[in-house]
């Protein structure tokens, strides 16, 4: 496994979400209706981030040579890109406010929006982050205004649920 690019985004409803995801489950999930595909990623912004995971140690002041060390923090898991062409119901879904087929007015105030993101790479690796945050902005990429994402791996609010999970595709099948 390289999990080399990026062939395939789609994005859910996190509530979809109800069990320790299988193979099955996520077949499931990609069959549902009201799952989503972007169409569209501006080239070279798609990218999978793990931030750097960071620990405190303390030192011995007599030596100055670390003693223990404190709770670490994990890094962040992100999933980025620029979505390069979009309808005002998609920018709905990524940005909030109020969608029409000719018109998309922003909401008021700060949105929280979340999704279960599931993305299949160009060698058939699913990746998917199953209670991501959302954090959408309108971006210049190459002249043009796209919506730049950030979704980053959420705790979900299920203890059975992972925050990550990966799959051969040869596993997503439906039971």
């Amino acid at each position: 496994m390289c999990a080399v690019g990026i062939k395939k985004l789609y994005y859910a409803d996190p509530s979809k979400v109800t069990a320790d995801l299988t193979g099955a489950l996520l077949a499931a999930l990609l069959k549902d209706a009201a799952t989503k595909e972007v169409k569209n990623i501006h080239q070279d912004t798609w990218t999978i981030e793990e931030s750097e995971s960071s620990q405190d140690g303390y030192r011995n002041q007599l030596t100055g040579s670390i003693y223990r060390m404190g709770t670490k923090t994990m890094g962040d898991v992100t999933f980025n890109w620029t979505i390069g062409q979009y309808d005002y119901a998609t920018k709905a879904e990524f940005l909030g406010g109020v969608a029409t087929g000719k018109s998309w007015k922003r909401p008021r105030g700060i949105v929280e929006i979340h999704k279960t993101l599931i993305a299949l790479t160009e060698d058939n690796q699913y990746c998917v982050l199953p209670y991501a945050n959302i954090a959408g902005r309108e971006a210049n990429t190459d002249g043009a205004v796209g919506i730049g994402i950030v979704g980053t791996a959420m705790e979900p609010e299920n203890d059975a649920v992972s925050s990550e999970y990966w799959f051969d595709s040869s596993e997503v099948v439906t039971a």
